[in-house]
């Protein structure tokens, strides 16, 4: 018997010093080496590509001209100025469909899917000079939205600039919580060749100039929680505690099975 309780002192110690949240598993910005994962240096070039529109994304286009009378054939749910007020009209946004084309008003069918932004901007310029002699093109994507499931701040949420990196995505969500598994993020990123999943760890400070470090419109962030979350504990002082407990229940068994009930019957 002293036997198999010191077997289960020693299991439930091992077992609940290896859930622990330690800084080692939830610090950020730390040092590769020690469980802790290194990743190339992405290229510069690759790190500083704009996101490519895709089938599927909306894009809200407005078109600013001198000559009213032209312009206003092409106005479609845009900004007019009346008097000292800005008056927001119906916001009118043009899909890009299977073909990889808009299907814009007197102008038909174009092609934006695999431009950015600014290329569409450039694209939509030449097509609408054609109709307008003078004229200014804005182009802004609408559906710009990532997602995070998980161990995390679920939710779907609006990305408000050009470039939007993990920890301004996890601030945004609430960050990470106790038992996230921060060594296993996940990133299941739309493509023009399908779904790719990306894991890395979010707790090395290569990912700054690595692929994983911008987070692109419509990127669904997988986060899944460690296997210490079964025992919740976050803190040595919580292990100590559950270590005691487990001890101290171990030796009343001990004394309930060791002990003689025959004088205790007779009384």
């Amino acid at each position: 018997m002293k036997y198999s309780l010191n077997i289960l002192f020693l299991f439930t110690l091992l077992l609940s010093l290896g859930s622990c949240a330690t800084s080692k598993k939830a610090n950020y910005l730390q040092e590769p080496g020690l469980g802790v994962k290194s990743y190339p240096k992405a290229d510069s070039l690759f790190l500083a590509q704009e996101y490519k529109l895709q089938v599927g994304d909306q894009l809200y286009i407005r078109i600013v001209s001198p000559n009213e009378n032209a312009s206003k054939v092409f106005r479609t749910g845009q900004i007019d100025v009346l008097g000292d007020q800005e008056v927001m009209l119906e916001l009118y946004t043009h899909t890009i469909y299977a073909d990889s084309c808009i299907d814009y008003p007197y102008i038909g069918k174009i092609k934006l899917a695999g431009l950015t932004t600014r290329e569409a901007k450039y694209k939509m310029t030449e097509k609408l000079l054609e109709s307008i002699p003078e004229c200014d093109v804005d182009v802004r994507l609408v559906n710009s939205y990532y997602t995070i499931i998980g161990d995390a701040g679920t939710g779907v949420y609006p990305i408000g600039r050009e470039k939007l990196n993990i920890f301004q995505v996890l601030a945004m969500s609430g960050d990470l919580r106790t038992f996230s598994d921060r060594k296993r993020i996940h990133i299941l990123r739309p493509t023009a060749n399908g779904t790719e999943i990306k894991t890395f760890d979010v707790r090395s400070k290569d990912i700054i100039n690595s692929e994983y470090y911008y987070v692109r419109p419509n990127d669904v962030i997988y986060v899944q929680s460690f296997h210490g979350q079964f025992w919740g504990i976050s803190s040595f002082s919580v292990a100590l505690t559950t270590v005691t407990s487990t001890l101290s229940f171990g030796v009343l068994i001990y004394n309930l099975c060791t002990r003689d009930w025959s004088e205790t019957f007779k009384k």
